[in-house]
């Protein structure tokens, strides 16, 4: 049955795509040249059915060409795929006809993804950056903590032995203090993501030369234990930033998930621990709805 075109508008976002309406409803949308070319004009009468071949046909060329094109730089998560494809304003049954292009030729596996950005990252960060990161880009908990798990704690320590002592040898040449050269030592590998045991092994490690000489200046960990007041100085301060961060995140951002990345993302960068983090966040933001718990 044949349908009258009663409209044809050009996309918002993009100049280059128009939606078609057909008797008075939406239809689809298109390739602004598809109208030029199949003389697609308001009024016309035509078989909807056959157009919305041409078009299907059409957005699914133009979708696999954005997507390898999206692709060509550097390995991608279907996420990633998925969200870009959706901002260049793709329908839905385009997007997943594409994916399922991408996937039959292994053009995006999220599995292989997660093992390859893990091969890179293991060599400068730890695993608890590594996770955060991940779960930042959608990727599935599931899937990253198995290939997580694989890492052993000596990899781990390795690779913080050695950026332990690059960064201890890089704050020596301005800061003398040697208490506040290992607490400065250990804050750095706790940004970098490693846990508490590891950073405790590396600062001790570090030390095992001159521990005699230096037994009364250096920090020991166990025996230096935050007390209850440090704590919680600790957390107004943390509080504090973190409420203004979030009246200034507020203007611009409505939405509480998209809040609550970018508000654990700066704080983070500001060194705090992701524990602390996450009660902060919680107070801050209601009703998250489950992405507070082990996301990050």
């Amino acid at each position: 049955m044949s349908s009258i075109i009663t409209k044809i508008e050009i996309q918002k976002k993009n100049k280059e795509r128009v939606n078609i309406y057909m008797n008075e409803e939406f239809a689809f949308a298109c390739d602004a040249q598809l109208i030029y070319i199949h003389n697609i004009t308001k009024g016309r009468s035509m078989e909807k059915e056959n157009l919305e071949d041409i078009v299907n046909e059409d957005n699914y060329i133009k979708g696999k060409n954005a997507a390898l094109h999206f692709l060509e730089r550097s390995f991608k998560s279907a996420k990633q795929v998925i969200d870009k494809l959706t901002l260049k304003e793709f329908d839905i049954k385009t997007i997943d006809r594409v994916m399922e292009f991408l996937k039959e030729y292994d053009f995006v596996n999220d599995e292989r993804f997660v093992e390859l950005f893990i091969k890179e990252k293991i060599r400068s960060i730890g695993k608890n950056r590594i996770k955060f990161t991940l779960i930042k880009k959608s990727l599935p908990k599931e899937l990253i903590n198995g290939a997580l798990n694989k890492i052993t704690n000596e990899q781990q320590l390795l690779v913080a032995l050695k950026l332990g002592e690059k960064k201890l040898a890089t704050l020596s040449k301005s800061e003398k203090d040697t208490r506040k050269l290992y607490k400065k030592t250990g804050d750095y590998l706790a940004r970098s993501g490693y846990d508490y045991e590891i950073i405790k092994e590396v600062l001790a490690k570090i030390t095992s030369n001159d521990i005699e000489e230096n037994e009364r200046d250096r920090p020991n960990f166990e025996k230096e234990s935050p007390t209850e007041n440090t704590i919680k100085e600790d957390y107004d301060k943390l509080y504090e930033l973190a409420s203004k961060r979030y009246n200034i995140l507020i203007k611009s951002e409505s939405q509480k998930i998209k809040l609550y990345k970018k508000l654990g993302d700066y704080l983070l960068r500001r060194g705090f621990h992701w524990d602390q983090i996450k009660k902060v966040l919680k107070e801050l933001i209601n009703d998250i709805d489950n992405v507070t718990n082990e996301g990050r």
